[in-house]
């Protein structure tokens, strides 16, 4: 039967061909959960495998299991919550020297932190970036600068940080000021720079009234569907806010909170908003959830799903990067933490002193309590 397959090697090719087009078996897969994958088209599932550094399936238990092959690790979560990793969008000089920072990283991630936004401002940038490799951190880490005046009348950091990144896990990018009300100058000539440069724009106003000139000063400068695709951040906005909200929504900005007071989150969620927490230091993001949902907070208080999603998929936004993190969906980088207690059904007291039992990070299991 030459040019013809006969009868008897037929099934045996059809089951090659049908091998080689399988995709490889997952490297984990992570079974009978509760994960919140803060993914609109499906908000929750049971597993999820992991293949490299991204997530490769979600489902049910046996939809999951069923794609393990010889080779994968399967770990059993007898019905802990899985969320992302938390993206801790606010995050003050964390140490000096790589040591300092090899500690504050050990106690990010042992409480499920897995990316951090930086704010620079007792070193330059470069420096920054190299105590961070130096230091090997497995937490990505967003670095933004704050040009502020030199000992020799010259301006730190006025300048964007040049290409090559230090390292896979820190991205230098970005610029911050905290100005007041003398500071008007130097908002205008921030919100150009931005307007005219990638680098993203936090700005956190002293006042109410420097809030609204930042505001003013973001549609006075360009249009509102290049301002979206660039989201000016707002670090703690003031009490006026809320009242901002439409005009925050229409330029794309971005609030940053952080616990305080009573400060707007329910108004500027409802009012379509992007809203991300922060601790500010780089630890204890479930007391922040605790603060978020607080009962006593009134009007502003979030449900625990907005305040999840805020704390992963809200921090990644406000840095550009929510394509790929802040949410357990295919395709999405695998960072997310595995809970002490469920976030959705603990006491406030029980949250605060909840703790990440496992921490995984592109893949890489880089926290976990047996």
């Amino acid at each position: 039967m030459t040019g013809l397959v006969s009868r008897r090697g037929l099934l045996p090719l059809l089951f090659s061909l049908s091998t080689a087009c399988a995709p490889p078996a997952p490297d984990a897969v992570l079974l009978n959960a509760r994960v919140f994958t803060v993914d609109p088209a499906r908000p929750w599932a049971e597993a999820l495998a992991i293949r490299g550094d991204r997530i490769v399936a979600v489902g049910t238990s046996v939809e999951v299991g069923a794609l393990a092959g010889a080779t994968t690790v399967r770990r059993d979560l007898g019905g802990r919550t899985v969320l992302p990793g938390f993206n801790d969008a606010h995050v003050v000089d964390p140490g000096v020297t790589a040591r300092d920072l090899r500690g504050f990283v050990q106690a990010a991630v042992a409480s499920g932190i897995t990316s951090m936004q930086w704010f620079v401002g007792e070193r330059t940038v470069r420096e920054a970036g190299a105590a961070l490799v130096e230091a090997g951190t497995p937490v990505r880490f967003r670095v933004l600068r704050m040009p502020r005046p030199g000992p020799h009348g010259d301006t730190v950091d006025s300048r964007p940080h040049l290409p090559p990144q230090p390292s896979a896990r820190v991205d230098i990018r970005g610029m911050g000021f905290a100005l007041g009300e003398l500071d008007s100058e130097r908002l205008v000539q921030a919100v150009g720079w931005a307007y005219g440069t990638e680098d993203l724009l936090a700005i956190e106003p002293a006042t109410d009234a420097v809030l609204g000139r930042y505001v003013d000063a973001v549609e006075e400068t360009g249009l509102p569907e290049v301002w979206s695709r660039k989201r000016p951040r707002v670090e703690r906005a003031t009490a006026t806010a809320a009242a901002l909200a439409p005009r925050l929504r229409r330029q794309g900005m971005v609030v940053v909170q952080r616990p305080d007071g009573t400060l707007p989150l329910k108004s500027l969620v409802q009012e379509g908003v992007h809203v991300a927490l922060a601790t500010g230091r780089g630890a204890g993001p479930f007391e922040v959830l605790a603060w978020a949902t607080a009962a006593d907070r009134g009007a502003e208080v979030l449900t625990m799903g907005e305040a999840v999603t805020a704390f992963t998929r809200g921090g990644a936004y406000a840095e550009l990067t929510d394509r790929e993190k802040g949410h357990l969906s295919v395709g999405a980088l695998a960072d997310l933490t595995v809970t002490s207690v469920d976030p959705f059904t603990a006491s406030a007291d029980q949250l605060r002193g909840a703790r990440s039992v496992l921490t995984i990070i592109g893949g890489r299991t880089v926290h976990d309590v047996p």
